[in-house]
């Protein structure tokens, strides 16, 4: 893994103006949730004063970065990115596709006045972490979950009457069944492409970005007729 890379990438965001902005003491807040026993600002800055060393932020922010393995690298980078993710979304996924060798790919995102949205965001955002964290089986499984999970919520409401049963393909059907009668015949085409790619299993690490990208859209047209 490409460290330096990743470091640049990583302080062009937070040593931007604005929410993204991480001064010395908010970055190293964030060290010390990854271990509590570094030193706080005060005393870290001291003792670089004390031995010399660059105050810079750019500086001090690589040689922290760098004192840890790549694992506590990884959890720091996102506990940083999990802070600033709603801010800079485009950057920070371009950032974790680095991260895990992937090429980038913007985020999904949900409008905000789309039913639910800021849960499907917040569910979006964990997913992307654990891709970043190479957690693949788990980014996949809260997709299934949640999708399931919005799946059957437009049967309950939208078709009552239906036996609402647990299997996602089974549900796929059934709110396909449903939109046929009311969708012009181009737009199902859509959404069925949709749902099928969304039920085939993913073989593929390298693919599953791609495949999290269609969640999102897929998701929160379901949740219009949910409301």
């Amino acid at each position: 893994m490409n460290w330096v890379k990743i470091f640049n990438r990583l302080f062009e965001i937070i040593n931007t103006d604005g929410e993204t902005y991480f001064s010395g003491s908010r970055f190293i807040n964030k060290v010390r949730e990854i271990d509590p026993y570094f030193a706080n600002y005060n005393q870290y800055i001291g003792q670089r004063n004390n031995d010399g060393k660059s105050t810079s932020r750019k500086d001090y922010f690589y040689d922290i970065l760098l004192s840890f393995d790549d694992q506590g690298r990884l959890r720091l980078i996102n506990s940083i990115l999990d802070d600033i993710h709603s801010v800079a979304p485009e950057k920070i996924t371009q950032l974790r596709g680095e991260m895990i060798g992937l090429t980038p790919t913007s985020t999904p995102s949900i409008p905000l006045e789309i039913w639910n949205a800021e849960r499907l965001n917040k569910y979006i955002q964990e997913i992307d972490t654990r891709i970043a964290n190479q957690n693949f089986s788990g980014a996949i499984t809260l997709a299934y979950t949640c999708l399931e999970g919005f799946l059957k919520a437009f049967v309950k409401k939208n078709t009552p009457d239906t036996e609402c049963k647990n299997e996602i393909t089974a549900l796929a059907k059934n709110v396909q069944s449903y939109l046929k009668k009311g969708f012009p015949i181009i737009q199902m085409k859509h959404l069925a492409c949709l749902i099928i790619l969304l039920i085939q299993p993913t073989k593929q690490e390298t693919n599953l970005v791609s495949h999290i990208s269609i969640w999102s859209p897929t998701v929160g047209l379901l949740s219009l007729f949910v409301i």
